[in-house]
């Protein structure tokens, strides 16, 4: 007959869930309530965003790191918004024609909206020059001087002639000049003769006037030098002449250009240079007019823009930004990152020049800030690396990345690094930020802050009332029905169920958002014109029923028995743990048999799934302790005589974690001291060596998992849960359950220690098993004596 157990902590329903009184809320219904933008908690993650901004030494960029849904994207928007008000706008930056190395253009800074100013003057220039010049070359002192040219050097030409003539009638030769050629004829008895009349002649006459021409052919040959210098010395004159007219008469153009952006630093040195290359562009943009008049360079042709030299490629354009730019580079490639030359595809040829260079975020964020998420930044080949070396070198530098070859007619320019001032904030989870700082060295001297953002916040009057306005922002951007306060109750529940704490509750908003929008659909399927507590708890209902699928398969196998286990009877050496299968969407408790036997010999305790390697670190560290727990229990006086063996019954799948080494050790207890263990009693908890019980994780998850499928085999009274005491404040069940232990048809016991735990699952006190087992070494010591 059995000893009356010792009192253990059997829990009462109000420690099972702690619930919000919706009559301690300050409203009815939400209509009450001021939508608010609210901030929860992150007290920590807020110092050190304004810390990091606020510091403008070199690498003190910020890591923001959280879960998902913890509102750290809405938190620093708000933060970098309220902050870049307050900051100076950046300067514009433009790129403009390099007239030493026309492969590099040349970057200039203006003052915010000074650039589209400039860029519209120099549009203005060009104009300017198509009018004034054609006008001036068509005015009657300009034609004049040329003429005055062209009559001089027709003038020596004309002199130069008439020697060449003196010097051929004194050879019986006639000279003259016809359409720019030299035409020879001899001269007999005063008559010219021509090329028929001259064939007529002797061969003798013939061969005499021959020698005649021979004789000045010297002279003909120094003639038609000197008309070809003559050519060269007038085009020179002329193009020196239209130079320095051009010039003298764009002189006062630029300087007023010179004068309106004096503030540019080392500008008046570019448009010093963009004058004196006027008369050049000019003659090009003539001829180009010239040629596509008359079609001579065809329809292949490919040329420049005309006057592109005088163009400006507006990059970055500050003049509607109001503070310092605000930059999310929602998609992060090398090439929206830090700029690119793009090209233009003509005759099947790809051709650019600077006006087709495209900034990046980071020159658009430059004198601001650019936030990035980190897994879409190492989503694309070499953009990680090109961030760092930016800000190492405080540089943003366009490179091109020649991955694939491309037929150019032009080669790409290389343009001018333009420095950058930005303050970079990179937004991931906790596996991002720990691999970025153990593996790359560059990393913790480029992001210096790391802002860290909290899962859970304390459960208090102001945060429920955060909640509430928080809800109510929700009814008022996306037009939902307004909320009772049950409903705001529920959820503000529901919120201290995601963070596993009565105390405390969780500051992952998008669970929160998803649960109101699900609850305002139910309500208005319901045709509900207030979203009471109900919709929020069937809205909960249903999504579990939608994502549990895995769950429903798991329970089907229990349910028909394939997956052997028992809530009801004793069993000696056997137990029921508990497992948690999270899914990422739906995470659900089930129990899982556990069986221990022990007979004669000096093993020691063998784990069966650390043995097949099923058994993930954690759990072979848990079974190591246990070895050392028995030891401690009964080995203090005598070796121990015993070999033993546990294992996790039709787990496939592998083992991890320490929260069933509870379970394991008191089947190993009860096969020692053959004292059955009731089955209809599950355990979760981890051990230490001494004997102390350590709380777990899940725990509302196990505890309903269990119910469960005692209910479906039939609640007999006796079926319950042995948790740790540590975890009391950590649960927060399901309504269904607590009702159930309300009624005594369920329970759930806390225990400190291994003897609690004892007790409570083989119904004897701890002392009495452990004499047992003391009684059962004893007979295997003598066995193997």
């Amino acid at each position: 007959m059995r000893e009356a157990p010792m009192p253990i902590r059997k829990l009462k329903p109000a420690q099972l869930r702690r619930r919000l009184d919706p009559a301690h809320l300050p409203f009815k219904t939400t209509r009450e309530v001021t939508p608010r933008r609210v901030t929860l908690g992150h007290q920590r993650a807020i110092d050190a965003i304004h810390f990091g901004l606020s510091n403008h030494m070199k690498g003190f960029n910020i890591f923001l790191l959280g879960d998902p849904g913890s509102g750290k994207t809405s938190i620093l928007r708000k933060l970098l918004i309220e902050k870049a008000k307050r900051d100076p706008t950046p300067s514009d930056w433009i790129y403009v024609y390099n007239f030493s190395d026309p492969n590099c253009p040349l970057a200039y800074a203006l003052p915010a909206g000074r650039g589209e100013l400039f860029q519209r003057s120099m549009a203005g220039l060009v104009q300017e020059l198509k009018r004034v010049i054609p006008k001036t070359q068509e005015g009657e002192r300009y034609l004049e001087l040329g003429q005055k040219i062209e009559t001089t050097y027709r003038k020596k030409e004309e002199r130069a002639l008439k020697d060449l003539q003196r010097l051929g009638r004194e050879n019986d030769l006639n000279i003259e000049l016809v359409s720019g050629e030299l035409l020879i004829q001899v001269v007999r008895e005063g008559q010219t003769l021509d090329h028929e009349q001259f064939e007529l002649l002797s061969a003798k006459e013939r061969q005499y006037y021959e020698t005649k021409v021979r004789k000045i052919h010297e002279s003909l040959s120094d003639y038609l030098r000197l008309q070809r210098k003559l050519e060269r010395e007038k085009q020179e004159r002329i193009r020196k002449f239209e130079h320095d007219q051009i010039l003298k008469m764009t002189e006062g153009i630029v300087d007023d250009l010179k004068l309106q952006f004096k503030d540019v630093p080392k500008l008046d040195v570019w448009l010093d240079q963009l004058w004196r290359h006027i008369p050049e562009a000019f003659r090009e943009y003539q001829k180009a007019q010239e040629d596509g008049d008359s079609g001579v360079e065809g329809p292949m042709a490919v040329r420049p823009p005309e006057f592109h030299q005088f163009r400006v490629k507006l990059l970055v354009n500050n003049k509607d930004t109001v503070g310092a730019p605000v930059v999310f580079d929602t998609n992060p490639t090398y090439n929206n990152l830090v700029g690119c030359v793009e090209y233009q595809e003509q005759y099947g040829m790809l051709n650019t020049d600077f006006t087709l260079i495209r900034a990046g975020s980071l020159h658009r964020a430059n004198g601001g800030y650019l936030v990035i998420q980190v897994n879409d930044l190492m989503k694309s080949i070499f953009a990680w690396d090109a961030l760092k070396k930016s800000l190492r070198n405080k540089e943003v530098r366009i490179v091109e990345l020649d991955i694939e070859p491309r037929a150019r007619a032009t080669v790409s320019p290389k343009p001018e690094p333009i420095p950058l001032q930005t303050k970079v904030i990179l937004i991931g989870n906790y596996e991002a930020y720990y691999f970025l700082l153990n593996y790359d060295e560059d990393f913790s001297r480029l992001f210096k802050v790391k802002a860290e953002f909290d899962d859970v916040v304390p459960l208090t009057r102001d945060n429920t009332v955060r909640y509430a306005e928080f809800i109510a922002r929700l009814i008022e951007e996306d037009k939902l029905l307004p909320f009772h306060a049950s409903a705001v109750a529920r959820i503000v529940d529901e919120g201290s169920r995601l963070a596993e704490h009565q105390k405390k509750i969780t500051a992952r908003f998008i669970h929160i958002i998803n649960l109101v929008s699900e609850s305002n659909y139910w309500a208005q399927v319901e045709g509900s014109e207030v979203v009471q507590g109900q919709h929020i708890t069937r809205a909960l209902k249903e999504r579990s029923f939608r994502t549990g699928k895995i769950e429903y398969e798991m329970y089907e196998h229990l349910r028909e028995g394939s997956v052997l286990i028992d809530v009801k009877g004793s069993v000696v050496g056997q137990i029921n743990g508990i497992a948690v299968y999270d899914m990422g969407d739906h995470a659900f408790g089930i129990p899982s048999r556990i069986t221990a036997r022990t007979y004669v010999g000096r093993q020691g305790i063998l784990n069966i799934d650390r043995e097949v390697r099923l058994s993930g670190q954690i759990h072979s560290k848990a079974s190591l302790i246990l070895v050392g727990l028995i030891g401690g229990l009964y080995a203090q006086e005598k070796p121990l005589s015993m070999a033993a063996s546990v294992c996790f019954e039709q787990m496939y799948g592998g083992v991890e974690g320490d929260s069933a080494s509870c379970a394991e050790l008191f089947a190993l207890i009860s096969s020692l001291a053959g004292v059955p263990v009731d089955q209809g009693i599950c355990v979760t908890g981890s051990v230490n060596q001494r004997g102390e019980v350590q709380p777990i994780g899940g725990v509302n998850e196990k505890i309903e998992g269990v119910y469960r499928i005692c209910k479906a085999r039939g609640l007999t009274g006796r079926q319950g849960v042995v948790i740790p005491v540590q975890n009391i404040v950590n649960l927060m069940l399901d309504d269904e359950v607590v009702e159930a232990v309300e009624r005594g048809e369920f329970h759930v016991w806390a225990i400190r220690t291994v003897d609690e735990g004892i007790e409570a699952v083989m119904g004897l006190p701890a002392r009495e098993v452990h004499k047992r087992a003391l009684q059962r070494l004893q007979q295997f010591k003598t066995a193997l004596e």
